[in-house]
């Protein structure tokens, strides 16, 4: 016998909620084989903005801090030691009867003080010339004992052996070059010579009598020597 009775629908809302379900799993499934396939697309390249005017809002005031004071240091004196960079020495040459000097520079080390200089100028002039055309009165076995600079002049002290041979051209000639030769760096200081300790005051058997102090001035007025021209 044919069962007859109604079949049972599903009620309305549930087929609309399995519908909608089917469509989204659709629509989601077809977005993402959409974008899988497709090429991304390019970012917009947007130009750089200048913008004019402070960065700073008008009216913002920053903060600002106390000056510092930095208390002024004292001046102090700073005693400068005088350095000396070249001095000279002088050599002969004779025209006849008459004594005449030739200046020879000598270049210092730098930071030489004016008794160092004289003192260098002093040991070339104990060797004796190397240049042609000029010669020493000074016996080659001369010896530098002692120079120094004193607030009354420059005081040089010699082996006996600058007392040693030599006619008078060469006794005033080697007082010459002493002499010029310790005035290098002030040509008006007095020289004061001493012998062994003792002072030069009269060449021996040549009958030369020297002064104490002498400078450049007595040289010439006494002894007739020809003054360089530096």
């Amino acid at each position: 016998m044919e069962d007859k009775s109604p079949r049972r629908r599903p009620p309305l809302g549930i087929v609309l909620a399995l519908a909608a379900i089917v469509l989204s799993a659709g629509s989601a499934t077809a977005w993402f084989t959409w974008r899988a396939i497709s090429p991304p697309e390019p970012l917009a390249d947007f130009p750089e903005l200048e913008i004019e005017g402070e960065a700073v809002p008008e009216g913002f005031e920053a903060p600002t801090a106390d000056p510092i004071e930095v208390p002024d240091l004292p001046e102090t004196d700073v005693a400068q030691t005088p350095t000396v960079q070249e001095s000279t020495l002088y050599w002969l040459s004779t025209d006849g009867e008459t004594v005449a000097l030739n200046p020879a520079t000598v270049d210092l080390p730098a930071a030489s003080s004016s008794t160092d200089a004289l003192g260098l100028a002093f040991a070339d002039l104990m060797s004796g010339p190397e240049a042609d055309g000029v010669a020493t009165g000074i016996p080659p076995e001369t010896e530098l004992i002692a120079l120094s600079v004193e607030s009354d002049g420059v005081h040089v002290d010699l082996s006996e052996d600058f007392t040693f041979g030599g006619g008078s051209a060469s006794m005033i000639g080697r007082l010459a070059q002493v002499v010029y030769t310790a005035t290098a760096l002030e040509p008006d200081v007095p020289v004061w010579i001493d012998v062994e300790g003792e002072p030069l005051t009269l060449r021996g058997g040549e009958g030369l009598e020297v002064r104490q102090p002498i400078t450049r001035a007595d040289v010439e007025a006494d002894f007739g020597v020809v003054a360089p021209t530096d």
